[in-house]
């Protein structure tokens, strides 16, 4: 066993470059000895295999399946082991102007409530170069010139998939007026309700404006800015879904993140929005989101990493008072069966699947071509890939497996799917 234990971390010390923190012990399962490998998050990414260099030897991990580093992982990891930020590098096409300038003040002025001038915007790190007269990829996002995908898109759907779309709108514009429009595109579409108290009748949102708002924010903040992909924001019959490329950031878990931990992917960005005070705070933001659903009463939003995304589905009251009862109870029927409750897998089982049997075959044989690809596939993943909410795939791939199509492997959040 010992001999067996040198001969592992020989190997990795040989493999791995640079070298790795990892620590091997030994523990017993019945009559068997097991050598446990427990790696620990390093800060001198990328970590690669050294027989086959940086640009191949790289890889990430995206929900069950692991993958060669693309480009945009590569250099956001390179960035991270030098510990700089790509929000702050020069981005030197565009030209400083002084009515860009002019702007920008004017609207920081506004909205942090006191005067805002160029000084600030360099203090801020808009600005780079000796002269400080060099944009930064910051001041090109705040701005809205950075690219074409650095935009928030908005929709209104019909029902509870992402099927019909009732009303879209795409922001394009400056950063802040992005994150306004798509807050307003959202309350827009939200119920409201009257509340009395005492002689007063008040009006209510259905969910808390301040938690939205803050989601939107988080969500442009913390993209990556690197992926082609934009930021989308869907208003759906029974939840708000918000959808930013990227997944979290460094080492940090989706538990410690809503745990209230921080990894700044954009530290000049979040550093100018704290400034003018549309960012509260580093760090503080989900527990205050989290604060905000329980004094006002409704369930708190749900974040999910998929492949590498993020995304927050945030359910409407309204919909379990006036929607479909069935729907509502299925997708909730899903949200526990991935969190380990057993009793819902007779429930989806039955779930009414309102698509046609050519459609449904379509998608049955999405599921398999998908497989095919990405074994070892994760619920989220394949629902995602197929565009159909989490219930429904769940159906289908419980029928596939009965049908000894595909197998399923371990069970509850961590159970995946491939071939048989």
């Amino acid at each position: 066993m010992f001999e067996l234990k040198d001969g592992i971390a020989d190997t990795i010390g040989k493999m791995c470059e640079p070298q790795i923190m990892f620590d091997i012990t030994a523990e017993m399962a019945g009559d068997a000895q097991l050598l446990i490998v427990s790696v620990f998050p390093g800060n001198a990414t990328p970590y690669f295999i050294k027989s086959l260099g940086k640009e191949n030897g790289t890889f990430i991990r995206l929900g069950a399946t692991t993958r060669p580093a693309d480009w945009t992982a590569l250099d956001e990891l390179t960035n991270r082991g030098r510990h700089v930020f790509y929000d702050e590098f020069p981005f030197s096409s565009l030209a400083i102007e002084d009515a860009d300038i002019a702007y920008l003040c004017r609207d920081f002025s506004e909205r942090a409530d006191r005067k805002i001038t160029r000084k600030d915007l360099e203090n801020m790190g808009l600005l780079t170069g000796n002269k400080k007269d060099v944009a930064t990829n910051a001041y090109a996002i705040l701005l809205g010139r950075h690219d074409y995908t650095s935009r928030v898109q908005c929709a209104r759907f019909r029902g509870t998939e992402r099927v019909d779309f009732l009303d879209k709108k795409e922001y394009e514009g400056p950063l802040c007026e992005q994150i306004d429009g798509a807050y307003k595109f959202v309350l827009n579409y939200l119920s409201m309700a009257v509340e009395i108290d005492g002689i007063v009748h008040k009006e209510k949102y259905e969910l808390p404006p301040k938690a939205l708002r803050e989601l939107i924010i988080n969500a442009v903040i913390h993209r990556n800015y690197q992926m082609s992909s934009s930021v989308q924001v869907a208003v759906y019959d029974d939840r708000v879904e918000i959808s930013s490329p990227g997944s979290l950031y460094g080492a940090l878990t989706l538990e410690e993140a809503l745990d209230g931990r921080s990894s700044i992917r954009n530290r000049t960005l979040a550093r100018a929005l704290e400034k003018i005070d549309v960012l509260e705070g580093w760090g503080s933001g989900v527990k205050r989101i989290f604060a905000q659903c329980d004094e006002y009463g409704v369930a708190r939003p749900v974040f999910l990493e998929i492949g590498d995304m993020l995304r927050v589905n945030f359910y409407r009251p309204s919909y379990k008072k006036n929607g479909d009862k069935t729907g509502d109870k299925s997708e909730k029927t899903a949200i526990n069966q991935e969190n380990g409750d057993k009793t819902g897998d007779k429930l989806l089982k039955t779930a009414i699947n309102t698509e046609s049997g050519d459609k449904s075959e379509k998608f049955r044989a999405r599921i398999v071509s998908y497989l095919t690809e990405h074994p070892d596939s994760k619920t989220q993943d394949i629902s995602l890939e197929i565009g159909l909410k989490i219930s429904r795939t769940k159906v289908y791939l419980s029928e596939l497996a009965e049908e000894g199509k595909i197998v399923a492997n371990g069970a509850n959040k961590n159970r995946t799917y491939s071939l048989k």
